[in-house]
C-alpha cells in the first residue's frame, strides 16, 4: 500500500514538472542558449515594442558571431521587466541598471541568441553599458 502512494507521488511530481517544463515561456529557453557577444553602439530603445537597436562595431564572440557583421544596425528584442531568469539584465558601470538608463551614442556589450519565438530575430540577455576613458579618468582620478 504505501509503495503504490509512494509511486503514484512520484508519478504526479513527474507528470508536473514535464508540464511546467513544457510551460516554461521560452525567454528561459533563450536564457539557457550559450550566447554571442558583441560590442556595439547603443542606438535606441522602444518600450512599446520591447526592442533595442544598436550599431555592431566589432564582430563577435560566440557560436552565432558569423550570424551579424560590423557596420550592421540591428534590432534585438528584450523583456525589460520581470524575473532575472528570463528579463535581460542590464549593467550600467557594473550597477544593476534598466534599459533607460542607456543613452543614444553608449558603447554596449550586448550578450544576445537567436530568439526561440521569432525565425531570423535575436534576443538580447544581457546589455553591460561599457565606461569610456574619460568616465574611467573621472571615476578613478586619472588625469
Amino acid at each position: 500500500m504505501r509503495q503504490t502512494v509512494l509511486r503514484r507521488v512520484i508519478a504526479t511530481a513527474a507528470v508536473t514538472a514535464v508540464a511546467l517544463f513544457a510551460a516554461a515561456p521560452s525567454a528561459l529557453a533563450a536564457k539557457n542558449q550559450k550566447s554571442t557577444s558583441n560590442e556595439a553602439k547603443w542606438v535606441s530603445y522602444d518600450a512599446t515594442a520591447k526592442t533595442v537597436v544598436v550599431e555592431i562595431l566589432k564582430p563577435g564572440k560566440g557560436p552565432n558571431r558569423k550570424m551579424i557583421k560590423p557596420g550592421a544596425e540591428i534590432t534585438f528584442n528584450v523583456i525589460p521587466t520581470g524575473s532575472i531568469l528570463t528579463r535581460t539584465a542590464v549593467a550600467v558601470n557594473g550597477v544593476k541598471g534598466e534599459l533607460t538608463d542607456i543613452q543614444p551614442g553608449k558603447r554596449v556589450l550586448i550578450y544576445w541568441v537567436p530568439d526561440p519565438n521569432k525565425d531570423g530575430e535575436y534576443f538580447a540577455k544581457k546589455i553591460d553599458v561599457v565606461m569610456s576613458e574619460e568616465e574611467l579618468d573621472r571615476r578613478y582620478g586619472n588625469e
